[in-house]
């Protein structure tokens, strides 16, 4: 049996072609991968920095407003906050009972409670939070919880899980 003829620059150079931009696009999506990876990290750091931030201060009106850096008249966080995996815990640390009405999140975030709201939360007792991202949803996964506390004043604020 004969050799059958190959056309060098028809046949060959485009394979080879094709196999070297394969592995430079497989490479480049491993970079791409690992690089997600470390930031997924930074924003776990930026988020867990943000929620020990104080931030829920005393506002003109009388109530609570959220904003701000916080001065030595302003109340102690009334929240702690710890992530386990797709789950918030949410730990009332004001030393005085408080009722939360709402929690809402950010787009493409789903959240699910074991309680039903509103949900009377005393001194130092937690609730968790289970949370579902969606496919393509946003890296920092926001909850919004809003309480009243054992004054009867309302507040809220944004943490990050």
């Amino acid at each position: 049996m004969e050799p059958v003829p190959t056309d060098f620059w028809g046949v060959v150079v485009p394979s080879w072609l094709g196999a070297v931009a394969s592995i430079a696009a497989s490479t480049v999506a491993v970079i791409a991968f690992l690089n997600s990876l470390s930031a997924k990290g930074g924003v776990t750091e930026i988020g867990d920095a943000l929620n020990r931030e104080p931030s829920v201060r005393r506002g003109a009106i009388g109530g609570l407003a959220i904003g701000g850096a916080a001065t030595g008249t302003d109340p102690p966080e009334p929240w702690a906050v710890e992530r386990d995996r797709r789950v918030g815990i949410f730990r009332n640390t004001s030393g005085r009972s408080a009722v939360v009405s709402g929690i809402d999140v950010v787009g493409g975030v789903h959240a699910a409670l074991d309680a039903q709201l509103p949900l009377e939360v005393p001194p130092t007792a937690s609730f968790e939070v289970r949370l579902r991202r969606d496919l393509g949803g946003p890296a920092v996964r926001g909850v919004t919880l809003r309480w009243t506390d054992g004054d009867g004043r309302q507040a809220s604020r944004i943490y990050y899980l």
